[in-house]
């Protein structure tokens, strides 16, 4: 519409950052390529090779294909990540060995932050997202708190939902999932979704899932000694955009989402002590309801484009736990509230890009916070980043963000060079700063919660300082038609970390600024077109992760696997016949001192279409029936037993 090739390069970007980028291709090998578009690294447009970072991209038709039943799942299959679940199989996602608390999840670039309240916390994230709306997902490994604050220092995990589009069209999809060793854990997951036009002016998407997840044991169901190694889960879940093009420039997307997920009651917890004859069992119960509502304004000027969104939270928890002083049953609720507002523009070689970033938290929990029965945590930030082209092959990306929470001011840098040093290979690296703010219930002095098996109380301090960390990372990357392959090394310091620490008179628990981590590594990986059927994928991370407690003592960070491996072999038999045999190998990892041994676990996977509409996948996951117990009982996470799936999807 008369716009020039900069202008619409700039529209690209605005809806590149808010879901509306070009479809991605289908295979896991073009989806790594190097023409692939991310916006997580810089908030604008940038294929894999020229962004500021190292990023991996996932797209819906991986999510459909892998014999995973959960978007956490699928994350733990990629370079530098681990999903190091609990015992009863609550996932925490760790990029470069680092908690995942230092783990930032956004969905469309907007903070996702509904379990904040918690202490414990959750897994609820996870799974408030429907699989079937997910159009791609943009995993950047390293620190990213110059452009998003706190929170990521290990790296940023961006949920990009899929947008209307102009034809009305949807699908209906099923999936049944059974496991063949221990005891129940049957899955079901039933998903439908429509996008379309509704005239020239205003489009809509609406993608609605259910899941149900009976409890799995290990052993049976009837030992009375053993809690379940998955809980059960039942989620129903909803996400809609409604889209109004105002102009062939401007345009407002206003989005809904509803989740609940609930975590029926359960056993967590079983010791017997044979000197007192005493038996503890612990038990809880947790249902998350959210809705989360949003407005988003993107526009093209003369200069450049802007987007600005205003989004809210809302969060009731139902929480019970017979570990909590009486009442166990307890009701929190959370109200998050956002404005973002960023602005790019061009002029000689510079590629300008900032904003302003506000956030507002309430926390409603009268039972621990005991004079007010509530926290609210203001927080505010401007931020710039300047992509500078030195020359037609190098560029420097320089980017800082300033900070203002509870605790006072916090600026935070990033210096990154990008160098091209062919049309195949690329070298990059740089120097990113990162930071994690308290969270309100270790920062607000009267928050006080039972702790120490219920012999204290863990209490708030205002004189928290944030964490902070530095990270070094280097690499390369090589893209080719039919073949790409990367290589990092990293280097993280993290200082400052927030301990609860015992003190015995009177005992009492109270969060201190105590401890260090080191972690470092490389990150290897590659994928490659053998012929027209054959594919392979694959990837090698090698971990250090050390500690550092408040006597200075050092050692191992726990449930950190020095080596992780996966390799998929990908055939496309026919139009209409496809398969994957994939290996995934999780190398030695220490646990209270004690070294855990390494393993293997095999899965098989195979999708066909029916006809034009119809694709039906199957599968076996965990083919050799890896059991992590009969290895060693200190393993503190697990591996589901063998299971088959089936599931069936309906295009129209």
């Amino acid at each position: 519409m008369g716009m020039s090739f900069t202008k619409k390069t700039m529209v690209a970007a605005i809806a590149g950052v808010c879901g509306f980028g070009p479809a991605m291709a289908a295979s896991a090998v073009d989806a790594q390529d190097a023409g692939t578009v991310v916006v997580s690294a810089t908030l604008r447009e940038h294929n894999l090779a020229s962004a500021p970072a190292f990023t991996t991209v996932l797209t819906a038709d991986d999510i459909a294909k892998s014999p995973v039943n959960s978007l956490a799942d699928l994350l733990r299959e990629t370079v530098g990540v681990n999903n190091q679940s609990d015992g009863t199989g609550r996932d925490e996602i760790q990029i470069r060995g680092l908690p995942g608390k230092y783990t930032l999840m956004l969905v469309n670039g907007r903070r996702l932050s509904s379990t904040g309240a918690l202490w414990r916390g959750g897994d609820f994230d996870f799974s408030s997202i429907p699989l079937n709306s997910i159009k791609r997902v943009e995993i950047v490994r390293g620190p990213m708190a110059a452009l998003y604050g706190s929170d990521a220092i290990g790296g940023v995990i961006n949920i990009i939902t899929k947008t209307p589009t102009r034809d009305w069209s949807g699908a209906v999809t099923g999936e049944y999932r059974t496991i063949a060793s221990g005891d129940q854990g049957d899955q079901y997951r039933l998903g439908a979704s429509v996008a379309g036009a509704i005239d020239d002016a205003v489009s809509l998407s609406i993608s609605g899932e259910d899941y149900d997840r009976k409890p799995w044991y290990s052993t049976s169901a009837a030992d009375p000694t053993r809690p379940p190694r998955l809980e059960e889960k039942r989620a129903q879940n909803l996400v809609s955009t409604l889209t109004w093009k105002l102009s062939e420039t401007q345009s407002l997307d206003f989005d809904f989402g509803y989740n609940k997920d609930e975590r029926p009651l359960g056993m967590f917890y079983y010791s017997y002590n044979p000197q007192w004859n005493y038996t503890a069992k612990d038990f809880r119960a947790q249902t998350i309801k959210r809705s989360t509502f949003g407005v988003t304004h993107k526009a093209l000027w003369g200069w450049g484009s802007t987007t600005a969104f205003l989004s809210q939270e809302e969060t009731r928890i139902d929480d019970f736990n017979s570990r909590y002083n009486k009442p166990q049953q307890r009701v929190l609720r959370e109200k998050n509230t956002s404005a973002k507002v960023y602005g790019s523009t061009e002029f000689g070689n510079h590629s300008v890009t900032a904003g302003v970033d506000l956030r507002r938290q309430v926390v409603k929990d009268p039972l621990s916070y005991l004079t007010t029965g509530q926290s609210t945590t203001d927080r505010s930030a401007v931020f710039v980043e300047d992509e500078i082209a030195l020359t037609k092959q190098l560029s420097l990306t320089l980017a800082g963000r300033e900070d203002h929470t509870d605790f006072g001011n916090h600026f935070t840098p990033k210096s990154y060079l990008v160098y091209q040093a062919t049309p195949e290979w690329t070298v990059k690296g740089g120097v990113n700063k990162a930071f994690k703010a308290p969270d309100a219930y270790q920062l607000v002095k009267d928050y006080s919660i039972v702790s120490c098996g219920g012999g204290c109380y863990l209490n708030g301090n205002p004189d928290l300082k944030p964490e902070t960390s530095i990270n070094y990372e280097f690499g390369v990357e090589f893209h080719r038609k039919g073949l790409n392959a990367s290589a990092a090394a990293f280097k993280n310091d993290v200082k400052e970390m927030i301990d609860s620490i015992y003190s015995a008179n009177p005992p009492s628990r109270k969060w201190l600024n105590v401890a260090k981590a080191k972690t470092s590594g490389i990150e290897l990986q590659a994928d490659a077109v053998i012929n027209p059927t054959l594919s392979i994928s694959g990837n090698y991370t090698h971990l250090n992760a050390n500690y550092t407690d408040q006597s200075g003592k050092e050692a191992k960070l726990d449930n950190r696997p020095r080596q992780m491996a996966s390799v998929s072999l990908n055939w496309n038999a026919a139009a209409w016949l496809q398969g994957a045999l994939a290996a995934h190998y999780t190398g030695e990892q220490s646990y209270d001192a004690a070294m855990l041994p390494a393993y293997t676990r095999v899965d098989v996977s195979a999708s066909a279409k029916a006809g034009r509409n119809i694709t039906l996948r199957f599968g076996v996951k965990n083919l050799t029936d890896v059991n992590l117990e009969q290895k060693n009982k200190s393993f503190q996470t697990f591996e589901l037993g063998r299971n088959y799936y089936v599931s069936a999807a309906y295009a129209f």
